[in-house]
C-alpha cells in the first residue's frame, strides 16, 4: 500500500515538472524562439512660430463690489490696447475671473480683529501670437495699458505633427540599433521583427520665457528670447533572436 502511494507521487511530480519550467519563460517566447526586446527614444527640436502667454489684472477694494468695478475699467483698456496690436478676436480669450478676500501672507502678523477686509479680483486672459518679433512690444502694451501680471509665457511650433513621425523613426532607429548590439554580445543575430509599441512618454515640451509682473519699460522692446520646441517619443521593439550554431 505505501509503495503504490509513494509510485504516484511520483507519477504527478513528474507531470508538474513541465508545468513549473514552462512558467518561467517570459510572455512570448520560448526556448526554441528566444526574442530579444528594446527601447529608444527619438527627440526633434523644432524653432517655436507661435506663443501664447497670460495678461491679467488685479484690484484690490474693501468690498467685493468695489473691487470687481476696478477691475472693470482697468481690463478694458488693456484688452483694447491688445486687439489694436491686429491680434484676431479669436486669439484673445478669458481663462479666469476671480473675486475673494486677500489672505495674510504666511510668517505675517494677522491684521487687528476690526480692520476691514481686503478684497482681490483677478481677471486673467490669454493671448496667442504668431508674430513672435512683436511679442516684446505686446508685453510693454499690456503693462502700460494697465496690465497687472504678464505671465506662463509658452512657445510652440506648427510643425509638431511633422516633427512626431521623425521622432518615432528616429525612436524606432535606435531601439534597433540597440536590439543589433544585443543580438552580437549574445552571440547571434538579429532576426524579422514582431512588435512595435510606442510608449505613452511622448510629448512636447514647449519653451518658456520668465514671467513679468507690474512694471513696463520705456523705449525699446522687452527682450524675450524663446528656447526650441522639443518633440519627444519613445518606442519598445521585439526582434526574434537567432542563436548561432
Amino acid at each position: 500500500m505505501m509503495r503504490s502511494m509513494f509510485r504516484h507521487l511520483a507519477i504527478l511530480q513528474a507531470l508538474l515538472l513541465p508545468v513549473a519550467a514552462g512558467a518561467q519563460t517570459p510572455a512570448g517566447a520560448t526556448r526554441a524562439n528566444p526574442e530579444i526586446v528594446t527601447s529608444g527614444s527619438g527627440v526633434v527640436k523644432l524653432k517655436p512660430d507661435r506663443a501664447t502667454l497670460t495678461v491679467a489684472v488685479v484690484t484690490r477694494a474693501t468690498s467685493a463690489a468695489e473691487a470687481g468695478r476696478l477691475n472693470v475699467n482697468r481690463i478694458r483698456p488693456v484688452i483694447a490696447a491688445l486687439k489694436r496690436q491686429r491680434l484676431a478676436d479669436s486669439a484673445i480669450v478669458s481663462t479666469g475671473y476671480t473675486v475673494s478676500i486677500e489672505r495674510e501672507p504666511l510668517g505675517r502678523a494677522p491684521a487687528p480683529a476690526d480692520a476691514p477686509q481686503t478684497y482681490v479680483a483677478r481677471n486673467a486672459i490669454r493671448v496667442s501670437l504668431w508674430d513672435l518679433e512683436t511679442l516684446g512690444q505686446l508685453v510693454d502694451t499690456a503693462l502700460t495699458a494697465g496690465a497687472s501680471e504678464i505671465a506662463n509665457i509658452s512657445f510652440a511650433s506648427s510643425q509638431a505633427v511633422d516633427a512626431r513621425q521623425r521622432a518615432i523613426a528616429a525612436a524606432v532607429r535606435a531601439a534597433r540599433a540597440d536590439a543589433e548590439a544585443a543580438a552580437a554580445a549574445a552571440g547571434g543575430t538579429l532576426g524579422a521583427l514582431i512588435e512595435v509599441s510606442l510608449l505613452p512618454e511622448y510629448g512636447i515640451a514647449g519653451g518658456r520665457a520668465a514671467d513679468y509682473y507690474q512694471f513696463a519699460i520705456a523705449g525699446a522692446a522687452t527682450p524675450i528670447m524663446p528656447s526650441d520646441v522639443s518633440v519627444s517619443v519613445q518606442a519598445r521593439v521585439r526582434f526574434a533572436f537567432t542563436p548561432q550554431p
